[in-house]
């Protein structure tokens, strides 16, 4: 593992990454995901009809979804990791929290993320009559908002959770001893994860206040909102990279 760390692929090479020894808080984390990779695939059954087989290949989207906002929480827990090494008990005790909530976040994601590939599929493609069976008969108002939140929560936790732990690196930026840029970049990844956490925080608040009335409108409206993600973090980017620039000049000046 060290091999592979140490080749730093695709890093920012200005960083002196301080994590470079595989340590058992890596090894515990990676076996939690792993587990977590394991959930989402088993929470499919094997199928034995024709039917079931129909319903597996519909299945193959919404675990696509899963697997992929998995691997960004893994990544970022790895760079969070490779970067300061940390292993003291606050570290240890957040990160302890973060692994549960990925786990606990997984089958509401999947259940999630299937049915909205259902129901947008059958506004294009027209609605299977049996659509609402196949969900069990249960999505009425009052489950769909507890399905939001409980989705919307897990998200909002789990990136709080990683701006909790750069919040505590940057705390320990004397004693890592992280030169200016490397303090600068902590501080951006706190905020890109606060970020992060803030736009699953307002879906939630719409899904379960109703601020906007008809409960129909107000779960629409609470599942849009994450289609901010894109503009919001490309704005953040770019706001990032102009930020960095801007660093590099005045401390190229001094």
């Amino acid at each position: 593992m060290r091999n592979l760390k140490n080749q730093l692929v695709g890093l920012d090479p200005k960083f002196r990454y301080r994590g470079l020894d595989q340590t058992r808080i890596e090894t515990f984390s990676d076996a939690v995901f792993a587990v977590a990779f394991t959930l989402v695939v088993l929470s499919s059954s094997v199928p034995e009809t024709f039917d079931q087989l129909r319903k597996s290949i519909h299945d193959i989207l919404p675990s696509f979804i899963c697997i992929v906002l998995i691997v960004v929480i893994w990544y970022q827990h790895y760079v969070f990791f490779l970067r300061y090494g940390l292993q003291n008990t606050k570290t240890v005790t957040v990160n302890t929290f973060l692994l549960f909530l990925v786990l606990i976040y997984i089958y509401p994601l999947k259940f999630l993320a299937r049915f909205l590939v259902e129901l947008y599929s059958g506004f294009i493609f027209g609605m299977p009559d049996n659509f609402f069976r196949d969900f069990g008969g249960e999505m009425n108002g009052a489950n769909m908002t507890l399905l939001m939140t409980a989705y919307g929560a897990g998200a909002t936790l789990i990136f709080m959770a990683m701006a909790w732990l750069y919040r505590h690196a940057y705390k320990k930026r004397a004693e890592l001893k992280l030169d200016a840029y490397e303090a600068f970049l902590t501080k951006m990844s706190l905020k890109q994860n606060l970020l992060m956490s803030l736009i699953p925080f307002i879906s939630t608040i719409v899904a379960f206040l109703h601020p906007f009335g008809n409960e129909a409108i107000n779960h629409i409206i609470a599942g849009f909102v994450y289609m901010l993600y894109p503009p919001v973090m490309m704005i953040f980017g770019y706001r990032m990279k102009k930020q960095t620039r801007v660093f590099f000049e005045s401390n190229s000046e001094d």
